[in-house]
């Protein structure tokens, strides 16, 4: 009788055990389903956000296009100006300008026969200067006249009215410390050409219409600047 009590309480406590594992493992499997979903709804999400930007990337992209047609920029390279040598009677003189730091800088250039008389050079510079540096302001060559053994051009810049919306010598090149020396490097350094190694001026004298230029923050242009 008592070794039938020991088996019943044994069998007992043995389904106890696997009762009690059987309830754990289903507990955990539980979990993991859960966490199975909660994966599988936020891959749904990022699927459908993924789907979203892809239509916003392909409206933009088309919008894009359209503006690049409209400006008629589409499949347009950028054209290369070719570079020109000057012919064998020929001779390329630099333009030059000058940049808030007040250094000297290149900004354009005329090609001239070699033999052209030397006051039709200086009036071909001041043209191109006039043009690329100085918005469109005129400027004449009227004559190298001999000072002290010395050849030296004399330079008329012509003023303009001065009126709004129009450019003018003493309005807009001839005001303010940096923009006075501004004009005074580009106006120089383009007619003295340093680097010159032909026949040249010596020096060069500026006048605003026919007279004596005498303004605050051009003072170098006052007197003949020599090379």
């Amino acid at each position: 009788m008592k070794k039938n009590v020991i088996k019943i309480v044994t069998a007992l406590l043995t389904l106890s055990m696997l009762t009690a594992c059987s309830s754990k493992t289903t507990s955990e499997v539980k979990t993991l389903n859960e966490n199975v979903l909660k994966l599988e709804t936020k891959i749904t999400e990022l699927e459908n956000e993924n789907t979203s930007l892809k239509a916003d990337i392909t409206a933009l992209t088309e919008e894009r296009d359209n503006f690049k047609a409209q400006l008629g920029i589409e499949n347009v390279e950028t054209p290369v100006e070719p570079v020109v040598e000057p012919a064998a009677d020929e001779e390329t003189l630099p333009v030059f300008g000058a940049d808030n730091n007040h250094q000297r800088i290149k900004v354009s250039s005329i090609t001239v026969k070699t033999d052209e008389p030397l006051l039709n050079k200086m009036e071909f510079l001041g043209a191109e200067l006039g043009v690329k540096f100085f918005g469109g302001l005129t400027m004449e060559a009227k004559e190298i006249k001999t000072v002290s053994g010395k050849k030296v051009l004399v330079m008329n810049l012509i003023e303009g009215s001065g009126t709004v919306g129009e450019k003018s010598w003493v309005y807009d090149y001839f005001q303010g410390s940096t923009g006075g020396l501004m004009t005074t490097i580009a106006l120089s350094e383009t007619f003295l050409q340093k680097e010159y190694s032909g026949t040249w001026i010596d020096g060069v004298q500026f006048l605003l219409d026919g007279e004596k230029i005498d303004f605050e923050h051009v003072e170098g242009l006052s007197e003949i600047i020599f090379r």
